[in-house]
């Protein structure tokens, strides 16, 4: 049994809702302006993007979103995304992953 902190929340989520089970990793990212990072897919993590300052627009497999400072972006493990920067000034963003502990061919 987990040992419970003074600070853990008693939350009953749908299993379609969660995500990220465990961090394994924190990212500081950082993307010039007019420039993308090219499409490609975790075989076996998913992700979370926090926008901290920036504009652009994210593609996760067949649709494209635009975002903007503040945003939280759910990736799923084995979908194929990309980002792009088509302000004028620094996308900042932090990546959370979480490895789910599948991995997949490829």
């Amino acid at each position: 049994m987990a040992t419970k902190t003074h600070g853990d929340i008693e939350a009953q989520v749908e299993p379609k809702f969660q995500c990220l089970k465990t961090i394994t990793y924190v990212s500081l990212a950082k993307l010039q302006p007019r420039l993308s990072y090219e499409p490609h897919e975790h075989q076996d993590h998913e992700e979370i993007y926090y926008i901290i300052n920036g504009n652009g627009h994210i593609k996760i497999g067949d649709e494209t979103s635009r975002f903007r400072d503040g945003d939280v972006i759910y990736i799923p493990e084995k979908t194929m995304h990309s980002i792009t920067n088509d302000g004028e000034e620094m996308v900042e963003f932090l990546a959370f992953g979480g490895f789910t502990g599948q991995k997949g061919a490829g």
